[in-house]
């Protein structure tokens, strides 16, 4: 859906709709339960409300590096139909 509203946007904006949308990924439809592995978001880190006011600091402070990753690769079974 994404893909066919970025060509309707294209288009609209003059130009001719058509997207380079790569090679074709084939996705497996067989899933083993076993295979995936989850675990609950990491928690973000957000400046102590005593330095944030009277400023304009960013308040969220993002994750370790680690954590960034592993959140990254979490799995949240976007394609799955239960």
């Amino acid at each position: 859906d994404g893909k066919k509203a970025a060509s309707s946007m294209d288009k609209h904006l003059g130009g001719d709709g058509v997207l380079n949308k790569g090679e074709h990924i084939d996705i497996p439809q067989n899933y083993n339960d076993s295979e995936i592995m989850e675990h609950k978001r990491f928690e973000m880190a957000y400046l102590d409300a005593d330095e944030r006011k009277d400023n304009f600091e960013e308040v969220c402070l993002g994750f370790h590096r680690l954590n960034a990753i592993a959140e990254s690769m979490r799995c949240l079974r976007c394609d799955r139909k239960l």
